[in-house]
């Protein structure tokens, strides 16, 4: 969906800017005007792609989910004991190391001294505070305590990382032991076995099946193996800007990964865990249902997991329960509907909720670690045959011309 940057004022003529996805820029007009605001100004914006590494941001302007969890934690500790927000914020900038960081906290505390709410200030830095957060504390501000808020978001933080930091070691675990097993095997091919063909050459004799084979992949390897290598990079950059920009093929690619063997079914149970616990903690902090799944939509990378959000989102602001909505998609499991159900029967909804992430984030734990402990012995193996053929068919000319010289 396309992007838009809006300002828009309240019934206090306080006026707020921020950015939202929707279908048209008239539905989403449509939209802040039920929430009560006045549009201002809106204009579309161009979805950026985010790259995998950038010089200025990503080595000097970097700030950890960790220090931002601590922030959470420590700002929760300082505003319940009494200490006023600015003064725990100027505090906290004291102690920040992390110059970066240091200014935004900084930037928060200039504008809620000059009148701006917490939530407010904490907008102005979505690369920081994300949606999740800056709704808690909004829905912290009007009704719930904001200690018990803040203390709340540090505790998802830190469960949210731990998760997504498994699914990541789950993929680059077996990445990096391909890279070094490909790595060793293009040394001894490029580098080693071209010594021996030399010796091999001068013998006239006639080579062996294996050691022919492996001669003309050293020979077309040493020839275009640059080529090959940059045509591999160039196609990756491509794949990835063409999913990233053309939204049939995100769409085909989000549908092949959650089809994956082994690892499909960890991205979608990580998936719904993520989505399930960020909807109960936002409903637990006083965040309203409809809004609480607009935020959970944002936050579903997935655009298959994120379809169905978005039909559930839709369905809530008509009036069914999210029960009958999920009840008939599959990509959400059997139990977690039926947990669904009873929470909506009973009135403890983010309670099942929470109890529902934990168990998937347990079968995601044990998962990941059943991945690791195969993916290990099986690279393993496939290395000792790629690295016992080339032995083979480097040694076997050698054992011939020693039978012959005998």
């Amino acid at each position: 969906m396309p992007l838009f940057e809006y300002k828009a004022s309240d019934r206090a003529d306080k006026i707020q800017s921020s950015f939202a996805e929707a279908a048209s820029r008239e539905a989403l007009i449509d939209s802040l005007i039920e929430k009560g605001l006045y549009v201002v100004e809106i204009k579309e914006v161009q979805k950026k792609i985010k790259p995998y590494f950038s010089f200025s941001t990503g080595l000097f302007n970097k700030v950890s989910q960790k220090e931002v969890t601590y922030f959470y934690i420590q700002l929760s500790t300082l505003i319940s004991s009494g200490v006023t927000l600015i003064e725990s914020l100027e505090s906290l900038i004291e102690q920040t190391q992390n110059p970066h960081f240091k200014n935004i906290i900084n930037d928060i505390k200039t504008r809620i001294a000059t009148g701006q709410t917490f939530f407010e200030a904490v907008s102005r830095h979505p690369q920081i505070f994300d949606d999740v957060a800056a709704n808690m504390i909004k829905a912290g501000e009007t009704g719930a305590g904001l200690d018990e808020v803040l203390e709340r978001i540090a505790k998802f933080s830190e469960r949210d990382t731990k998760i997504r930091s498994k699914v990541k070691s789950a993929m680059i675990y077996p990445l990096t032991l391909s890279a070094i097993a490909v790595s060793v095997i293009l040394f001894l091919v490029i580098y080693v076995f071209p010594k021996f063909t030399k010796v091999f050459a001068k013998s006239k004799t006639a080579l062996p099946t294996p050691t022919v084979l492996l001669m003309k992949s050293s020979e077309f390897m040493q020839q275009y193996y640059i080529l090959i290598m940059a045509g591999l990079i160039a196609a990756f950059f491509i794949l990835r800007w063409f999913i990233n920009t053309n939204e049939k093929a995100q769409t085909v690619f989000d549908r092949v990964t959650l089809k994956l063997p082994v690892f499909g079914d960890v991205i979608s149970k990580a998936t719904i865990a993520r989505f399930i616990r960020t909807l109960a903690t936002l409903l637990n902090s006083g965040v309203p249902i409809l809004k609480s799944l607009e935020v959970c939509e944002n936050i579903v990378e997935n655009s298959v997991l994120k379809r169905v959000v978005t039909s559930l989102k839709g369905g809530v602001a008509q009036g069914l329960t999210m029960y009958e909505i999920l009840r008939g998609k599959p990509e959400f499991p059997a139990i977690v509907t039926k947990m669904i159900q009873t929470g909506e029967k009973t009135g403890t909804l983010p309670k099942l909720l929470i109890k529902a992430s934990d168990f998937f984030e347990y079968e995601v734990e044990i998962a990941i670690d059943g991945i690791i402990s195969l993916i290990e012995p099986a690279l393993i193996i496939t290395m000792g045959l790629f690295i016992g053929f080339i032995s083979v068919a480097m040694f076997l000319p050698i054992f011939d011309l020693t039978s012959a010289i005998r």
